[in-house]
């Protein structure tokens, strides 16, 4: 098995490094760009230093921005670190679910059936997925996050620490969309558009202006 290396050197890394020591890969070395002193006696690499030492390596993008997480999904690539999906040996996941490339499942996760998490895409601790659920491409679900049956999360959408997902139903999935962030705390009811902001209960939209709870 390729050795694991780790984009980032901040606290989701440190998570990632916890989730790959329990699935037995510790990770060889963390990745920032200006590298730095080890990090619990692990090596912070540069990435022209990362891709020199560990050249063929798998990759976590351990980054909790989600256009910073694309773009470093990009440079890993071109380096030819591939990024398979790390995930929490003890996460609750029925057979038909399915983790995409590049997604990170920290502990505490239950995903229960006909459930797909896109690439890069990120689920801390405490989520909870019920069944026809579909979280898009590096979208991050905070922890605490719940999301009930035949919802559609959108790509790059950010859910904050607490927040809940109400239903929808089987020819209608509920849609929360691509690039949408849902405050902490907060209850969403009906469909988010895209790029929207939207806090409390029932959550309704933000003034542009207004800062995320």
């Amino acid at each position: 098995m390729p050795p694991l290396v780790i984009f980032g050197a901040g606290g989701l890394a440190r998570e990632a490094a916890l989730v790959a020591g329990r699935l037995g890969r510790p990770p060889v070395a963390f990745i920032d760009r200006y590298g730095g002193r080890a990090l619990s006696g692990i090596p912070v690499l540069d990435e022209t230093e990362a891709a020199r030492r560990h050249g063929g390596a798998d990759a976590v993008i351990a980054i909790g921005e989600a256009s910073l997480r694309r773009r470093l999904a990009d440079i890993a690539a071109g380096l030819g670190f591939a990024c398979p999906a790390l995930v929490d040996p003890a996460t609750i996941a029925g057979s038909s679910v399915h983790f995409a490339a590049g997604s990170i499942v920290l502990p505490g996760v239950c995903c229960t059936v006909d459930v797909q998490v896109g690439p890069h895409a990120l689920l801390n601790p405490g989520v909870t997925l019920a069944h026809d659920v579909r979280v898009g491409a590096f979208a991050s679900l905070s922890p605490g996050v719940h999301v009930a049956g035949n919802v559609t999360i959108g790509d790059e959408t950010f859910i904050g620490i607490g927040a809940s997902v109400i239903n929808g139903v089987p020819d209608r999935p509920l849609l929360v969309g691509a690039g949408a962030m849902v405050a902490a705390g907060a209850i969403v009811t009906r469909d988010v558009p895209p790029g929207q902001r939207v806090a409390g209960v029932p959550a309704r939209p933000l003034p542009s202006k207004e800062r995320m709870p």
